[in-house]
């Protein structure tokens, strides 16, 4: 029991923001109860989650190939995703008077994903034990977790911001905005350096041979 309690006491408040999200981001950012270590746990909790989704998820709702998994570009994904949201919630709101520092947006996040967790393990389980006409029930419990993490994100960008629940609206749509700008022009700049670096590379390759 006293094992129970210490996991208990340390996962408090992700628990607690699940079960009452608005006082629970209020006192993530307010009252200083939040930590950006236990965020960064949550994170790796939920690649744990995906990765244990992605290797025993029965074959009849998982059509990855066992060969095909990449543990690591999933890791880098999923990072490179929740850092690409933060920097572009956090560019918007700095434009339009939001309240949230960037480690405040990014613990709500990683807070908010508690949902996912707490759903890919259950069912990553049940997938081995339905038939292919039961998998409705693994398709919703994890569109439950989707939701609801969606659901968290909203409150806890709203509560960060200091946000009415229209102006919170639209800035997440400018969020997903720039988020499109950024991975643009970061495709952009790779382009011409990727292109830079072959023209330099076929100089070299000419001014050496003459």
């Amino acid at each position: 029991m006293s094992v129970i309690k210490k996991i208990f006491g340390f996962y408090r408040l992700p628990l607690y923001i699940m079960v009452r999200p608005i006082d629970g981001f209020y006192a993530m950012k307010f009252e200083n109860k939040g930590r950006v270590w236990l965020a960064i746990v949550n994170f790796l909790l939920l690649f744990l989650a995906t990765a244990i989704n992605n290797q025993y998820t029965s074959i009849i709702v998982n059509p990855r190939h066992p060969l095909a998994l990449n543990s690591f570009r999933d890791f880098y994904m999923l990072l490179g995703i929740l850092l690409l949201f933060c920097i572009s919630n956090w560019s918007v709101t700095c434009l339009t008077n939001g309240e949230g520092k960037f480690k405040e947006i990014f613990m709500a996040v990683c807070y908010a994903m508690t949902p996912l967790i707490l759903t890919l393990i259950p069912a990553t389980i049940l997938s081995n034990f339905i038939s292919a006409e039961e998998t409705g029930f693994y398709h919703m419990l994890l569109s439950v977790g989707m939701i609801y993490f969606v659901f968290l994100v909203f409150l806890g960008l709203l509560t960060v911001h200091n946000y009415t629940v229209v102006k919170a609206i639209l800035t997440i749509l400018f969020t997903f905005l720039a988020l499109l700008v950024i991975v643009f022009l970061v495709t952009l700049l790779f382009t011409l350096l990727q292109q830079l670096i072959v023209f330099v590379s076929s100089l070299y390759t000419e001014i050496m041979f003459r």
